[in-house]
């Protein structure tokens, strides 16, 4: 009966061990991973990015519309499908936005912008996390 309380308290204080503050993820790694939903960081730097350089393609909202849209072979998503938008990271956006369609085995036609600090990146995947209520 010993043997049995004194690994029941082993059991709990190694419970307690990898619940301790020490372990926990800290916010921001949090909202970098993807599991945020809509994380409005830098949402407006994200839109004036889009609106130089993403609506060309996308269109001013997000539809695929572009005025460039009609000449690719591939459509352009439509960043307000709802669908999309659920089955989507925000992770995968951010490899998209970064190293471009072909990176996840698109279209080339989606280019990599590797010139674009984590910041800018993440304004861009919140604006475009925006367009889910349009």
């Amino acid at each position: 009966m010993r043997t049995l309380i004194f690994v029941c308290l082993g059991l709990v204080g190694l419970g307690l061990e990898f619940a301790s503050a020490s372990r926990l993820v800290p916010a921001r790694s949090r909202e970098r991973s993807g599991y945020t939903l809509f994380d409005q960081t830098n949402l407006s730097e994200g839109k004036k990015l889009f609106e130089t350089r993403c609506f060309v393609c996308h269109g001013r909202d997000g539809k695929g519309d572009g005025p460039s849209a009609t000449g690719l072979a591939e459509k352009p998503q439509d960043l307000t499908d709802p669908n999309w938008q659920k089955s989507n990271s925000d992770d995968l956006i951010r490899v998209v936005i970064k190293d471009g369609g072909v990176a996840i085995g698109k279209t080339g036609a989606m280019p990599p912008n590797p010139d674009l600090t984590q910041d800018q990146i993440q304004g861009l995947v919140a604006f475009v996390r925006s367009l889910a209520a349009h």
